[in-house]
């Protein structure tokens, strides 16, 4: 039997429930025993508090004190408090289907993969309009299924426990509000030799809520991932000359988003929306080369 901990940070957000409602509906590999990690990172005890009021008889459920305002904190904990073979992180936002255990564990036994990492789809409001539906800016498509990755994400993943306290792995605090930490771990688990591969089958979806619409959100976030994987890269490759060709290649980049964005304006606002997206990206790169500051992503629980 293989114990699987679900691990999910939380502040208490009502999606919350969506989030165990669809995992204690999911089907489970034979030999898999799973349990539910919350890891509370509210200071008022939000999200114990919901699980208290909405319980699930048919899934375990245990929330942890984290109350930090910080993200790294909150995983951190949650993988002290695993006890099993196998970790999955989901975010408090997301809802799964119900293959979607099933269709993890077929790629990671495929592939003997440490880490597996699967979709996410964003749900839009209905009022979203057409174009930045097509636009679709919030969703990252990492691969096909079997796509081996070097780096990951901290949703709709399925981790290895084992390996990770083999190597002492930590998500970064000094990530925590500004986010990029579970890219940085992901990195550091593929530069020792973790096995990290993408399925396109094992679908999530998460809840997109009014605020996360605005240009201004979506391309302060392309940057801060840009940047944050610039850190990630660059870090791996002291040599001020590497700096220089990574700095020049993301310079012809921004060139070629920023023509693109303006060439498809007037023809497909959606296209000409993502090639903003890619030149927000790409300015993030620029932004790590001269090593200035993150903003900051995740407010603070309440």
């Amino acid at each position: 039997m293989e114990k699987v901990s679900v691990a999910i940070a939380s502040i208490g957000r009502e999606t919350l429930l969506d989030t165990l409602r669809s995992l204690a509906a999911v089907t489970k590999p034979v030999g898999i025993e799973l349990n539910v990690l919350v890891a509370d990172d509210s200071k008022s005890g939000a999200a114990t508090k919901l699980v208290a009021r909405h319980p699930i008889k048919s899934l375990d459920v245990t929330c942890l004190a984290v109350a930090s305002g910080n993200i790294s904190s909150a995983r951190n904990a949650l993988l002290d408090a695993a006890d099993g073979d196998w970790l999955i992180f989901v975010d408090d936002d997301e809802w799964v289907e119900r293959d979607w255990l099933e269709k993890l564990f077929a790629c990671q036994k495929d592939f003997n993969a440490d880490v597996v990492i699967g979709p996410v789809k964003p749900r839009y409001p209905d009022n979203t309009p057409e174009w930045m539906r097509r636009a679709n800016p919030l969703y990252t498509d990492w691969g096909h299924r079997g796509k081996r990755l070097y780096t990951g994400r901290g949703g709709n993943t399925l981790v290895r426990v084992g390996f990770v306290r083999a190597l002492e792995l930590r998500f970064d605090e000094a990530y925590g509000r500004t986010g990029g930490e579970d890219t940085i771990f992901f990195a550091q688990a593929a530069e020792r030799g973790a096995r990290i591969f993408a399925t396109d089958d094992a679908i999530a979806h998460e809840h997109v809520p009014q605020d996360r619409l605005s240009t201004k959100f979506i391309l302060s976030r392309a940057t801060r991932s840009g940047q944050s994987y610039g850190q990630m890269r660059l870090a791996r490759h002291p040599d001020p000359f590497w700096h220089v060709f990574f700095a020049f290649g993301a310079l012809a980049k921004c060139a070629v988003a920023g023509v693109l964005a303006l060439a498809f304006r007037l023809l497909d606002r959606g296209r000409s929306f993502r090639m903003r997206q890619k030149l927000a990206l790409n300015t993030g790169k620029l932004r790590a080369v001269f090593n200035l500051p993150l903003a900051e992503l995740y407010r603070k629980p309440d």
